[in-house]
């Protein structure tokens, strides 16, 4: 294996969350955002008592492009840290990969959950057969463990996954290579590493992304016992990414029949949220 993918895995992910930073003005109260960082094992429970939600990979996607236009401190905080999520990733001994979005497995796991070797266990044939989601075989998924141009991203199927959504992905997609040629003269980024372990039983992890000095990568072998997690649950008083995407849609087709002045208050409306 690369060492630069041996030192990925081993390196501890910078967390530098300050909240009054993380949620914007409107936001306030109770936080539409909450980080909860160290073991997922154990801040997983305490996201769930507290009555949310964790983010999910298309979720942080359209939250980065949405603060994109605010303040360096408020853009900073989404673009330059790693978050895990609660999309999850689940490995088959016989090569299969399956993508599992909004895992409830993972949501339920706690300090007592069977795992080894930092992830979830999964005993029985029949609960792998059960999960929701899209399948791969490692071999046939395409590149992974290494950088990709952006063409690649775009065309990723664990991307494509992982996003929900093409436009999600393709908009995504061209704001963090926009970023990262700017900062770093880098023209490759978004790389998808996998756990890179074969282990003769069934088992699952979350889906971390990174922030662009970690190349904003789609990591799926961190270990849930790392104390360097970083959860973030969303209130679920709070819209969704898809009530989002669902306006910006309406609001794309309304273009053409709509004089602009009519649309602007709600495109005001839309940039805040």
């Amino acid at each position: 294996m690369p060492s630069y993918l041996i030192n990925l895995y081993k390196s501890q992910i910078s967390i530098k969350i300050i909240m009054a930073e993380y949620n914007l003005p409107n936001e306030k109260g109770r936080n539409r955002f909450e980080a909860y960082l160290g073991r997922k094992t154990e801040q997983m429970p305490k996201l769930i008592a507290d009555g949310r939600v964790p983010i999910s990979v298309a979720g942080l996607m359209q939250r980065r492009l949405d603060v994109r236009n605010y303040d360096d401190k408020i853009k900073s905080q989404w673009i330059n840290n790693s978050f895990d999520t609660g999309d999850a990733v689940v490995y088959h001994p016989d090569n299969r990969i399956k993508i599992v979005l909004d895992s409830q497995h993972l949501r339920d796991m706690t300090p007592d959950t069977l795992k080894h070797y930092g992830a979830l266990i999964l005993i029985e044939e029949d609960i792998y057969n059960s999960l929701e989601g899209e399948e791969f075989k490692r071999d046939k998924i395409g590149k992974m463990g290494e950088w990709l141009s952006k063409k690649d991203v775009k065309s990723h199927p664990i991307w494509k996954s992982l996003a929900r959504d093409q436009s999600l992905l393709n908009d995504y997609a061209d704001y963090i290579f926009e970023e990262g040629k700017e900062r770093f003269d880098y023209d490759f980024f978004m790389g998808v590493f996998p756990d890179p372990r074969f282990d003769e039983y069934i088992k699952m992890r979350v889906w971390c992304v990174t922030g662009l000095e970690n190349m904003v990568s789609a990591l799926g072998g961190r270990n849930l016992d790392n104390i360097d997690g970083c959860l973030l649950g969303i209130a679920p008083e709070a819209y969704t990414m898809a009530d989002l995407q669902e306006v910006d849609k309406t609001i794309k087709r309304l273009e053409g029949t709509l004089h602009p002045d009519v649309l602007k208050p709600f495109v005001d409306l839309r940039k805040k949220l």
